[in-house]
């Protein structure tokens, strides 16, 4: 069955193989009229289900403003699957750009039982299986505001800083997973290229500085800070796939400080790492080696 997976990927992944665009305004008007699987020209897309009640699928009026968008749900009609279903982006050729250059998308969501990836891969080969090898970098992280686990119940814009990964050709895509907990639909509309930076609205939260010292090894990270007052803060660290792996509670003083979190049991790989206290916050990424 894997291969029979496998077969229909390349088949759809085939027409598009060595397209590149350099650069994206793509707001699903034109192809996701009708509901299904109509995907742009070169956008591509992979479910683990032979389900089409589970892919990326056109929504008519799921779009911003009720206008075409793509959507994903775990849902069809009578089983909550734990899915993973991706959708691919035209290669991006984007090394003409002088200066930076952003990639935004808008996105919501109706559950909390899904989740999406923001992915990129410079090596990815149109036709593999997206998920055979580590090809591709959970970008998340890096989103703008940042892209959570959150329920995110109204349209809001994300920005993505591509220009560290503009150097070569590469794929973006958006990556759905859900669990059996219950159904969660994600849509996207509007996802462009742009060299302006987003424009984040006040939220009524500071955000403040947090900043890794020094390397992370799988049972210590050292942490710099600086925060507006004395008090209480709840500190923790997430993996990228959104799992809490550890929380405390930590005395932070007013203005810099540092704090290390020791006896860890953590994995290699890459982490994010929160602090705050309700009126403030602060992000930054560790990468543990």
């Amino acid at each position: 069955m894997k291969k029979l997976f496998l077969f229909a990927l390349m088949v759809i992944s085939a027409s598009h193989a060595g397209a590149q665009v350099t650069a994206l305004d793509e707001h699903f008007n034109t192809f996701c009229v009708i509901q299904g699987e109509n995907y742009p020209t070169y956008w591509s897309a992979y479910d683990i289900y032979a389900n089409p009640s589970l892919a990326w699928s056109c929504e008519p009026t799921g779009g911003r403003g009720g206008s075409p968008g793509i959507g994903c749900n775990n849902f069809d009609g009578t089983t909550y699957y734990p899915d993973t279903a991706w959708l691919f982006t035209p290669q991006l050729n984007l090394s003409y750009y002088t200066g930076n250059i952003y990639l935004n998308f808008d996105t919501k969501y109706s559950a909390n039982a899904g989740r999406l990836s923001f992915m990129v891969s410079h090596t990815y080969v149109p036709g593999d299986l997206p998920d055979a090898s580590q090809v591709w970098e959970d970008a998340s992280y890096a989103c703008t505001p940042v892209l959570g686990t959150y329920s995110n119940f109204d349209w809001e814009t994300h920005q993505v800083d591509l220009t560290p990964y503009a150097t070569t050709p590469l794929y973006v895509a958006f990556r759905y997973t859900s669990n059996v907990a219950g159904s969660g639909k994600w849509l996207i509309d509007n996802v462009r290229t742009t060299q302006t930076v987003l424009g984040v609205p006040e939220t009524g939260k500071k955000v403040l500085p947090l900043t890794v010292i020094g390397s992370c090894t799988t049972s210590q990270i050292t942490l710099s800070y600086c925060m507006p007052e004395a008090g209480r803060y709840s500190l923790s660290i997430c993996d990228m796939v959104g799992r809490e792996v550890y929380k405390e509670e930590i005395a932070a003083q007013s203005g810099n400080g540092a704090h290390t979190i020791s006896n860890l049991d953590l994995h290699t790989g890459m982490y994010l790492v929160k602090m705050g206290n309700g009126q403030v916050f602060a992000t930054t990424k560790a990468v543990v080696q």
